[in-house]
């Protein structure tokens, strides 16, 4: 299974340091297709990437959209995808120092995207990000969303979240930060069964998974749905959202 799963976290996903330093993910090529393939975007579509960091996803997007609009938290990644963009003559995207929480852009769009960032959201100000994003659609707009996270019942099915939650600390865990505090006690305690509860127990607010069931509760609270979806694996895949009113 481990065999099966790095195989098509290899194809999806590659970990690398972002230029503003940290130990991050990056959307491959085929990752983004998918996404937009899923977003069914056209030339009179305004575009949202949230988290677009250094411009993987937006410049992709410009191709074939009216307007991009980058959102990105960190402002050496803006600049960064800024240079990207102008060195491509790309004269479609904006970017704005921005994030979910705080997209700082009002204006309404046909799709916005996410790619790899949702999961970088603090628990307690998920509802109020998904809000954020109903806020910018159309009325006809959707929200595309890749991330990793648990597309099966990760509360119930201890088996399976053990075998998840063995293979994705090391792939999503600082090097550093897995190998001093976390491989040692992996390692000493391999036949422990680690549950859902566990990682509450035991894992700082911030650092923990999410569920599709999670997902499904908010949105339900905010009137949207998830319509669509690919899954790749238990813990990683893309759903399409729209606005149910």
């Amino acid at each position: 299974m481990n065999s099966e799963w790095n195989d098509i976290f290899d194809s999806y996903v590659s970990r690398i340091i972002s230029p503003d330093g940290r130990d991050t993910f990056e959307s491959s090529t085929q990752l983004v297709s998918d996404i937009i393939d899923m977003a069914k975007i056209d030339q009179s579509h305004t575009v949202i990437d949230i988290g677009s960091g250094w411009g993987n996803v937006t410049m992709p997007l410009s191709k074939i959209a009216k307007k991009v609009i980058g959102i990105e938290l960190d402002k050496k990644n803006i600049k960064e995808a800024q240079k990207r963009a102008e060195m491509a003559d790309i004269k479609n995207i904006a970017y704005i120092h921005g994030s979910f929480e705080n997209p700082k852009y009002s204006e309404k769009a046909d799709r916005v995207i996410s790619s790899l960032v949702f999961h970088q959201v603090k628990p307690d100000k998920r509802e109020k990000s998904l809000l954020n994003v109903k806020k910018l659609l159309s009325e006809d707009g959707m929200f595309i969303l890749c991330d990793t996270f648990m597309f099966f019942d990760s509360e119930n099915d201890s088996t399976l979240f053990n075998k998840v939650y063995r293979y994705l600390l090391p792939k999503t865990t600082p090097v550093k930060i897995y190998e001093k505090y976390i491989k040692p006690h992996m390692e000493s305690d391999f036949d422990y069964v680690y549950t859902w509860e566990d990682m509450k127990k035991y894992t700082p607010k911030e650092n923990w998974y999410y569920s599709k069931t999670e997902l499904e509760t908010i949105l339900k609270k905010i009137d949207m749905k998830i319509i669509e979806e690919k899954v790749f694996s238990p813990f990683f895949g893309i759903v399409v959202i729209k606005n149910e009113g």
